[in-house]
């Protein structure tokens, strides 16, 4: 198993692996390849290193990743932040994560102006920065490979490189995705729905993401007639605007397998969207990896399937239970509510902590919601984690 993009561009070298609607550019996996060894070679020239962390905030860009890419192999540390923090709340995870660098768009500025000047670096500085040679880091499964940060920023948890590349397998076997599947970006990059959700698996099998600067329903729908794209990712805030849309009803979707939201849908909005393609749900957050519970397109075939609170069964390499009482060890029986937890080579390892080091996960981590489990599947009781993208 192995993450590496250079081993990927020379399997599949001129095959498209991202469009980038706003800049118009088709970019080839040999692309990609070469865009991430610049990358490489320009951080390795500001001083990144092993272990260091490589910030970027940033609307949904190639560069973002090919930076993932160019991190990887330098043996440093990708730390995405959301463009959506505001000034103030944006000082949290950049304090935690102390990034040595941070790439960002010059629309971004305001959020690491607090930041020394020597450390910040606008995607255009970077590219005319004068790159060196670099030597590619052998990594440990369990070294850390990414950062990512609660919904407004109030905690970072550190992923391995175990759980990037497993949160990859999983959603490409639990999926069926391949080299012929396309997806747009939905949701920010910076979100783990929106990179291990569906944009880094796609990479990994060698299919075609579609990236898009920031969700507008219009450019959304056109991206998905234009590119024949044959999955969606999102939630609910998203699906909502897209089946508003007045573009919806001649829309272009006949290429579309399924649809799947990360959180319940409003009645109309999933009815309307059912028309068009099987729509299913997904499950799972930052502190348990994206990928835990899911409703297979093939199952989506009863009535039983429009119940909001149904999230299904676990993906492949997850496995999942039902605390008892408040929290106990054992499995609750079926129909008894519990709190959901989650184990597997797709959880990530920990909290970042304030002064240093890593807080980590007990074996079974806890998702923060209450559920049950009816005849195999799962079902949500009470009031779900709101959907924030």
């Amino acid at each position: 198993m192995t993450l590496s993009l250079s081993r990927r561009a020379a399997l599949w070298e001129d095959r498209t692996a991202v469009v980038d609607v706003d800049a118009d550019r088709r970019v080839s996996y040999a692309d990609l390849e070469s865009e991430a060894d610049a990358m490489a070679r320009r951080l390795s020239a500001l001083g990144v290193g092993p272990g260091d962390a490589v910030g970027v905030v940033s609307r949904n860009r190639v560069e973002t990743l090919a930076l993932l890419f160019a991190v990887r192999r330098l043996g440093a540390i990708f730390a995405p932040i959301s463009h959506r923090l505001t000034p103030a709340t944006v000082e949290g995870p950049l304090e935690t994560i102390d990034p040595e660098v941070v790439a960002h768009e010059e629309a971004q500025r305001d959020l690491v102006r607090s930041l020394p000047d020597e450390r910040t670096h606008s995607f255009e500085d970077v590219g005319r920065h004068e790159g060196s040679d670099y030597e590619r880091i052998e990594r440990d499964p369990e070294d850390a490979l990414l950062y990512l940060h609660t919904d407004e920023g109030e905690r970072v948890v550190e992923f391995p490189a175990r759980a990037v590349e497993w949160n990859c397998i999983t959603a490409t076997a639990a999926w069926g995705l391949g080299r012929g599947d396309c997806a747009p970006t939905l949701l920010p990059l910076s979100d783990a729905g929106g990179l291990l959700g569906l944009a880094l698996p796609l990479l990994y099998v060698g299919g075609r993401s579609v990236v898009l600067r920031a969700f507008d329903p219009e450019d959304a729908l056109a991206s998905v007639a234009d590119e024949e794209a044959t999955v969606l990712l999102g939630g609910a805030t998203e699906y909502r605007e897209l089946v508003e849309s007045d573009d919806f009803g001649e829309a272009g979707l006949g290429s579309v397998e399924w649809v799947a939201s990360r959180s319940a849908l409003a009645d109309d909005a999933r009815d309307e969207l059912a028309r068009r393609a099987p729509v299913v749900r997904t499950y799972g957050g930052v502190e348990t990896g994206p990928n835990n519970l899911y409703v297979p397109p093939e199952r989506d075939d009863d009535a039983e399937s429009a119940t909001a609170d149904r999230v299904g069964r676990p993906f492949p390499d997850c496995e999942v239970r039902v605390a008892g009482g408040e929290g106990e060890a054992e499995k609750a029986p079926d129909a008894e509510i519990g709190e959901l937890q989650f184990r597997g080579p797709v959880t990530p390892r920990g909290y970042l902590a304030e002064e240093g080091g890593t807080d980590e996960f007990p074996e079974w981590v806890s998702a923060g919601d209450r559920g049950y489990r009816d005849e195999g599947e799962y079902y949500l009781s009470g009031d779900e984690r709101s959907d924030k993208d």
